[in-house]
């Protein structure tokens, strides 16, 4: 510790006591000089991290003699390593990516908003089949036990589910039958939790609904902090929840308490949005922009805390997902970005 942080440690523990244990006459002897070392110390700007440099770690040695010096390595980086799609409304065109899901064995399925369809893309990009949706497609998530998908659609009272011929399986509301029609729903997110069950992110209503895999039948309902436009689950069954329109991300308890909530930024900037969201044992990862072409997406360690950017220049990054193979598939607006570990 330096002279000058030793000097606010001690003020701090200093004000701590006098404010503890001084009587009045103590804490007014001793104001102006706690008072000029706050204010030395509310002068002080936090040392910025470079994290241009995130990717460097210190692994440490035995050592030799009873000296362990270690050695700094490089920690594997995230990569493009394919892009596919452009903006139209051609066969092989997205106007819009916005949801985004692996589906066994190496497909990925993204809805595509204004073509109004769902597409089926092997993992090197080309089109498998397409799903026609009588609305504007948004969240998606494919099931593990049958390899389903589900899809929720804007303005839409009821949640799809396709079987992996592409069929439709069946349909279910996210209220209770007698309300149908009459409560106000505005679904937006879909996932799929760790026993199989389907949560549905409702922003009008501030609520998850989770339901029964095999029909959809409402299990229950769980008020949560923000609007859950963008939605996952980690392994802990924790809510992951992003809000575009907050730009906020919240991690939440099986009964939608909050157990944090953190801000994302780029280079200090708040963001314009904060998207799509994704899980594994590592952590979350988040998509975000600034505008056009300054879209990053970000690696937070399990509690929230940032971790480092893991790509960046993107044009508007909307869902984002882990393939089977721990790929990084990205809906980018008009396009898929894939991203690997090297």
């Amino acid at each position: 510790m330096g002279l000058a942080a030793e000097r606010f440690q001690f003020s701090l523990d200093t004000a701590r006591e006098v404010t503890r244990t001084a009587s009045d006459s103590d804490f007014l002897s001793l104001y102006p000089t706690i008072s000029k070392d706050l204010k030395l110390l509310a002068d002080q700007s936090m040392p910025r991290v470079d994290n241009r440099l995130a990717f460097l770690k210190f692994k440490q040695s035995e050592g030799v003699g009873g000296i362990s010096l270690g050695e700094v390595v490089v920690e594997s980086k995230w990569e493009l390593c394919r892009e596919f799609g452009k903006w139209g409304s051609g066969p092989r065109d997205f106007d819009v990516t916005w949801g985004i899901a692996a589906r066994r064995p190496d497909e990925i399925a993204v809805t595509d908003v204004d073509n109004k369809r769902v597409m089926i893309c092997s993992i090197d990009g080309n089109q498998k089949s397409t799903i026609p949706m009588q609305g504007h497609p948004r969240g998606i998530a494919a099931t593990r036990s049958d390899n389903r998908l589900v899809v929720v659609e804007e303005g839409a009272s009821h949640v799809k589910v396709f079987n992996s011929d592409n069929t439709l399986a069946y349909e279910f509301p996210t209220v209770p039958p007698s309300e149908v029609g009459k409560t106000t729903v505005d679904l937006r997110s879909v996932a799929v939790k760790n026993d199989g069950t389907i949560a549905v992110g409702d922003v009008a209503r501030m609520v998850l609904t989770v339901h029964s895999p095999t029909d959809g039948v409402l299990l229950h309902t769980i008020p949560v902090k923000i609007k859950p436009h963008f939605l996952a689950f980690d392994s802990n069954d924790r809510a992951i929840i992003s809000d575009y329109e907050s730009k906020t991300v919240d991690i939440a308890g099986g009964n939608g308490t909050t157990k944090r909530t953190f801000k994302p930024t780029i280079n200090g900037q708040p963001v314009r949005c904060c998207n799509g969201v994704c899980t594994d044992g590592s952590g979350i990862y988040v998509a975000m922009h600034i505008g056009d072409y300054k879209g990053h997406i970000h690696h937070y360690d399990p509690q929230g805390g940032f971790l480092k950017c893991i790509a960046q220049g993107l044009h508007l990054p909307l869902g984002i997902t882990l393939t089977l193979d721990e790929q990084l598939a990205v809906a980018d607006y008009s396009s898929v970005k894939i991203y690997h570990q090297v």
